[in-house]
């Protein structure tokens, strides 16, 4: 691609000495050249640093900035947003490996699309170890082209209540623009760890929001991540808050469909959570599980993937008021997600 636009990574690290290596070792291979990269080390207490400034010493187009003192995971997201320049920015993480072309092929999308303002891509998932778990394709959104453009808030709703939030957050390049002076920041205070999705909303206000239906990340899925912890949270989903803001504000504007999604939508939420209190033997909120509600029902019949939430919310409907033993609770934890 001749006459490349400038593109700005922004890099939030916190003790990340076991990935970082791979991370950037995928991005200085990237096809497109014109990048700079700067990485914000939250006061790192591993050997992080030491890495980070190997790099900047070997690549001109590494920057490594250090906070002095912990700022907070959010913090340290909103300092990258607030350092981002050029034409086009992004916020890639320190534990992900991108594939040699994400770089080139966003771009080429977004001046392709001049009326999108922000473009994210598919993902594999990868363990622990790098070790390729799945491939998370979007069928659901499947086109012919190759990729998706939401229009709008309201558009942005209607896909997620189908098929959830189908955004993968370290793979989203954006206008920098758009993303300094009027993103500014995660809604941290409202959203907690939900501030992406919400993220994704506010930026359906300023343009539209495209996707490519490929997968050009290998998304690590850790143990210790705080993102895999969230997943055995036994309270309603920070997602669900956004979501039930978005319905809120269009609810009506949306067909009768889309409110049965929306139910069912907070069902599938309650299930997985009463899931989660089984395992976790932590049971501080009772959730309503309306296992026979009609219009949950009518939304469960519509593909087998949903049958099986109301099957399952029968099952733990009733198991949630019994104990399981110690070692069948891990034994089961581990099955439910994939962890070596």
């Amino acid at each position: 691609m001749n006459n490349q636009p400038p593109v700005c990574i922004c890099i939030p690290n916190y003790n990340n000495e076991k990935t970082i290596n791979e991370t950037l070792d995928s991005l200085v291979k990237q096809t497109y050249k014109n990048i700079i990269i700067k990485i914000f080390d939250n006061a790192s207490t591993d050997g992080s640093v030491k890495i980070l400034k190997e790099y900047e010493k070997t690549y001109h187009n590494i920057q490594v900035f250090q906070n002095e003192t912990n700022i907070g995971a959010e913090g340290n997201f909103n300092k990258c947003i607030q350092n981002l320049e050029c034409e086009f920015g992004a916020l890639y993480h320190s534990d992900d490996i991108y594939d040699p072309t994400i770089i080139e092929e966003q771009v080429k999308f977004l001046l392709n699309n001049k009326e999108c303002v922000a473009v994210s891509t598919d993902m594999n998932l990868i363990d622990e170890k790098g070790s390729k778990i799945q491939q998370k394709v979007i069928k659901e959104l499947s086109e012919d082209n190759g990729y998706i453009i939401v229009n709008s808030q309201i558009e942005m709703l209607k896909k997620v209540l189908e098929i959830g939030n189908f955004i993968v957050c370290p793979t989203v390049m954006m206008k920098t623009d758009i993303y300094k002076n009027k993103i500014k920041s995660y809604d941290v205070e409202n959203f907690r760890t939900a501030t992406d999705l919400d993220l994704w909303f506010r930026t359906c206000e300023y343009g539209k929001f495209g996707t490519i239906l490929k997968p050009l990340i290998n998304y690590r899925q850790s143990s210790s991540s705080y993102t895999f912890r969230t997943k055995l949270s036994t309270n309603k989903s920070d997602g669900v808050y956004v979501v039930d803001y978005y319905y809120d504000k269009f609810k009506n504007k949306l067909s009768k469909s889309h409110k049965r999604k929306y139910k069912f939508f907070c069902f599938k939420d309650e299930v997985s959570k009463t899931v989660n209190q089984i395992l976790t033997n932590k049971r501080e909120f009772d959730f309503k599980l309306s296992v026979f509600d009609y219009d949950i029902f009518i939304e469960s019949i519509k593909s087998t993937k949903n049958f099986k939430f109301i099957v399952v919310g029968i099952v733990v409907k009733l198991l949630r008021y019994f104990v399981l033993p110690g070692f069948l609770r891990e034994k089961l934890i581990n099955m439910r997600f994939r962890r070596v």
